[in-house]
């Protein structure tokens, strides 16, 4: 009975002293971190440190590149999408559990294969949305012919692809477009760019089919890329653990202006990313590349040059046999209110970008904020029975400075009418401008809802009311009589890796089977 009583005391005692040690642990953490650590955060982290973190990781971009000047030779560039922004809630989970800094992969070629490891680098600035964008890159092995991404558990192989090698002086990336019908705003932009020397590679969710249509044929005339932009998709794997849907922001254009800089990494001369209704018309030179090379000579290394961004308003015509880009021009108006702006890059100097800037400067590198011009922003678009201007009277629109300077000379703006009548009379373009959109259905959804969600609490300095913003929150009730041609992929299931599961999409294309929708 005695030893029983004594074995009693050594098990209280040891009992005791481990609840001391964990109430000290924890202790020292709130004290440290000014966390409050509850039981729930202490069985959550139980299991995180049992069964491991479930990363999801979405491989929107792979690039191989057998010739690289920034890179380096047979260099690998990926963008991923993944869920790297851990729940609040389970605070403690946060030190104990760490994430892996660094990717591991593998490559082979005929006849011998490498690992390597490449830490990988924040794109996104912020945690508002649980999948965020990431960056890295490593160098491989010439010749490479498969590439796989590697677990404590196994491997999976994924799809690349090389860059563009095909010269040009700039290109133009424009952000995702979905539920579009602002074709006016297309044929302003795209004549501009043709005009001044640039090349517009356009990111299509979804739009009008007719607009669909009409992009289509200006790219097989050489004057831009429609490039799909597919959703990203863990198949199988629940909301809980990673949201692609709810908890992605502005329909991951991050993922898709750091693809458009690493697509022409190699190709372009500039790099500069605009939404469809952002133009940027030369100012101090007669071309892109004029201008954006004087900005930047005689100045230290530059990441990046800034535009700012200035509001106009801009009426056109809703009825597409009286559209004319004289018209529009001449309708421009500024607003002088100012919005933030979008950069343009020498790719050779920087490998990935947000939404306005990249987050962080390159080492040794600088930004210069352009004073000389600004972007062009149609932020109010009119669409009218019949503008008032003459087809003869020729207005040359103001430059927002209250000065007598012009955005565009009469000139110029005659040569880009010419240049789009030249279009119309082609048999295929005449054919599908009669069908284009006279209402803006999806516009003033898209508009109401942006409004309500995102930039009501942005302009009042609510960020803290912010949720993850991105069109996919919006309701898009169908119109049944407006059709719209939308992307799709196929997207695999994949067995669990640990720490990362990395997915992907296939056989991208576009249809008209799907509706008007944003993801």
């Amino acid at each position: 009975m005695r030893g029983f009583c004594r074995r009693t005391k050594k098990v209280f005692v040891l009992v005791f002293i481990v609840l001391f040690v964990v109430w000290l642990f924890v202790t020292i953490i709130e004290f440290s971190f000014g966390l409050t650590v509850t039981t729930d955060d202490l069985i959550a982290t139980g299991k995180t440190l049992r069964n491991g973190r479930q990363l999801k990781a979405f491989i929107t971009s792979s690039y191989y590149y057998p010739i690289s000047k920034s890179l380096g030779d047979n260099a690998l560039a990926l963008v991923l999408s993944i869920n790297l922004v851990r729940n609040p809630a389970n605070q403690l989970e946060h030190i104990l559990s760490p994430d892996p800094s660094e990717l591991i992969i593998m490559a082979q070629n005929a006849s011998s294969s490498v690992i390597v490891s490449a830490p990988y680098v924040r794109v996104t600035p912020h945690e508002v949305c649980q999948v965020i964008t990431i960056f890295a890159t490593v160098q491989l092995i010439s010749n490479v012919k498969s590439i796989s991404m590697l677990g404590d558990n196994g491997m999976a192989e994924i799809p690349f692809t090389m860059p563009s090698y095909t010269k040009r002086d700039v290109v133009v990336c424009t952000s995702p477009l979905f539920v579009s019908e602002q074709w006016q705003n297309f044929l302003l932009a795209v004549h501009i760019y043709r005009k001044f020397g640039a090349h517009m590679n356009l990111y299509l969710i979804s739009s009008v089919t007719s607009f669909y249509e009409l992009m289509k044929e200006y790219e097989r005339e050489g004057y831009m890329t429609v490039q799909p932009w597919v959703k990203v998709d863990f198949p199988g794997v629940p909301k809980t653990t990673a949201d692609p849907f709810n908890q992605i922001e502005f329909r991951n254009q991050a993922a898709s202006q750091t693809d458009c800089l690493l697509q022409f990494k190699e190709s372009a001369r500039f790099v500069t990313f605009l939404d469809l209704d952002d133009v940027l018309i030369p100012k101090i030179a007669p071309t892109y590349a004029e201008e954006f090379q004087k900005l930047m000579d005689g100045k230290k290394k530059l990441a990046y040059i800034f535009y700012h961004k200035e509001n106009y308003d801009a009426v056109v015509a809703r009825d597409s046999s009286r559209f004319s880009l004289k018209k529009m021009f001449g309708s421009l108006e500024c607003k002088h209110n100012r919005e933030t702006g979008k950069i343009v890059v020498d790719p050779r100097n920087l490998n990935y970008t947000w939404i306005h800037f990249p987050p962080i400067l390159p080492n040794g590198l600088e930004k210069y904020e352009v004073t000389e011009n600004v972007i062009t922003h149609l932020k109010t678009i009119v669409w009218t029975d019949d503008q008032e201007q003459s087809r003869r009277i020729l207005i040359e629109p103001l430059y927002f400075d209250n000065s007598t300077a012009k955005i565009i000379s009469s000139k110029d703006i005659l040569s880009i009418e010419k240049d789009l009548r030249r279009m119309i009379r082609k048999p295929r373009i005449r054919k599908i401008f009669a069908k284009l959109p006279n209402i803006h259905y999806f516009t003033d959804l898209v508009v109401k809802c942006y409004n309500d969600r995102y930039y009501r609490y942005h302009y009042s300095g609510r960020l803290g009311d912010i949720k993850c913003p991105g069109p996919q929150l919006c309701g898009f009730i169908q119109h049944p009589k407006i059709k719209c041609t939308h992307v799709t992929a196929t997207h695999i299931p994949m067995e669990t890796l640990y720490p990362i599961t990395y997915y992907y999409a296939t056989d991208a294309y576009f249809t008209s089977d799907i509706g008007c929708y944003a993801h």
